[in-house]
């Protein structure tokens, strides 16, 4: 009878134990973070300070993201919280990687019906704004278009030709590689340089990579764990490149079939996983 009495309450003993412990570990405090997640809220009471971070991405698991500071040796461990339009990227691209339907801004000389006389150097790609105004602009007017529509030969032929400025969109690129831009009632051809200067700022969170540095507000209760709100400034560490030509894509893909190694994985299509 005594070792029946012992069993039993030992048993008890036990399921009393269990019961605590479900209890405590499903009433954590709301503030409390989930399992295997940093604390963004702090503590009740505690006061939420802000700074301005500036440093590397070192890492992105959706929905967070890892940034060692240009200062200091701590990482950050940030949650993005701003909105796609908010997140600027700038950068330079290869020219290749330019593609018709982004819009692009440069300086060319161009004869009176639209084509340019000489190689253009610099190009700046860009989200257009209302206050902007999309057209080609100089002194002496702007050009016109041959009547039939026909693209005549980019040489000099003797008519008048000025320094313009273009803003517009990218409409074509022929087989020879000029590009077609389409610059409010006016259309332009030129030739751009293989080694032209192109630069990029587009709010597109897609373009971001490892490596780049990322400037914005952090808002925190604790060094180290944060929240990136409102406006984000993204410098890329490497040029865009041009997207490989199908063919040597293909012969890459035949390369490695007989090497029998595995093919490089699809990038996401944003580390910072927006929505």
């Amino acid at each position: 009878m005594y070792r029946q009495i012992s069993r039993l309450c030992a048993a008890a003993s036990f399921s009393l134990a269990v019961v605590c412990l479900t209890f405590n570990v499903h009433a954590q405090k709301p503030n409390q973070p989930q399992q295997g997640m940093p604390n963004f809220n702090g503590q009740p009471g505690q006061k939420q300070e802000r700074t301005n971070l500036t440093g590397k991405l070192t890492a992105a698991q959706p929905p967070l993201i890892k940034i060692k500071p240009e200062k200091g040796n701590q990482e950050w461990t940030i949650r993005v919280d701003s909105k796609p339009d908010e997140i600027v990227v700038r950068g330079e691209a290869e020219k290749g990687w330019v593609r018709p339907g982004m819009f692009v801004h440069f300086e060319a000389t161009l004869d009176k019906k639209g084509f340019g006389q000489a190689a253009v150097s610099e190009v700046s790609v860009f989200t257009p704004t209302p206050q902007l105004e999309l057209g080609v602009t100089e002194q002496g007017g702007l050009p016109e278009l041959a009547s039939d529509g026909s693209e005549e030969s980019t040489e000099s032929s003797g008519e008048e030709v000025a320094k313009y400025t273009v803003v517009g969109r990218l409409s074509g690129v022929a087989r020879d590689g000029k590009w077609s831009v389409t610059a409010g009632k006016a259309k332009v051809t030129v030739e751009v340089a293989e080694d032209a200067k192109i630069s990029v700022e587009l709010p597109d969170p897609r373009l971001i990579r490892m490596g780049d540095t990322v400037k914005g507000t952090v808002y925190y209760y604790n060094q180290g764990v944060g929240i990136l709100k409102g406006e984000v400034e993204v410098e890329a560490a490497e040029p865009f490149a041009a997207p490989e030509d199908p063919r040597e894509a293909r012969r890459k893909s035949r390369g490695r079939d007989k090497e029998d190694a595995p093919a490089n994985p699809a990038e996401a299509k944003s580390i910072f996983d927006m929505k």
